[in-house]
């Protein structure tokens, strides 16, 4: 397993990745997820193919996880942890001293990774995903 940096050609791979992990009614249209390919921080786990891929961004002294995303049948392998580590590294090079993030309430397995790897919930978000769908503020010092 090989993470580095996401280019161009990764684009069909992370949309399907995408489609693959969300609903399309939570999921990125294309065209946002073209715009972060450019601006963000993107990186991909691959072996052979793309099975995951990470992205966010450092202003000042935050980093801002935007998304993390592992197919289905490939979780369970530490490639969240992995691509979050890696892009942890990736903030703390540029001078971030902490990385925030949101997760929905009910993702059990994110929160439980999250936790595993020293985010801890800062606020409730109400209806960030929708009525009803709240989601969890976390965030980590870095390093």
């Amino acid at each position: 397993m090989r993470i580095r940096r996401a280019e161009a050609r990764d684009l069909p791979s992370i949309l399907a990745a995408e489609n693959a992990c969300f609903p399309r009614d939570i999921s990125f249209p294309p065209e946002t997820l073209f715009l972060l390919l450019e601006e963000a921080t993107t990186l991909v786990a691959e072996d052979g193919d793309v099975v995951g891929f990470v992205m966010g961004f450092v202003r000042g002294e935050g980093g801002k996880v935007v998304t993390l995303e592992v197919l289905p049948e490939r979780r369970g392998e530490g490639l969240g942890r992995r691509l979050m580590e890696a892009l942890e590294k990736e903030f703390a090079s540029v001078g971030a001293r902490f990385s925030l993030l949101e997760v929905a309430v009910e993702n059990r397995e994110a929160l439980a990774l999250y936790a595993k790897l020293g985010y801890a919930k800062a606020a409730v978000m109400e209806d960030y995903y929708g009525p009803g769908d709240d989601a969890l503020l976390m965030a980590k010092r870095l390093k």
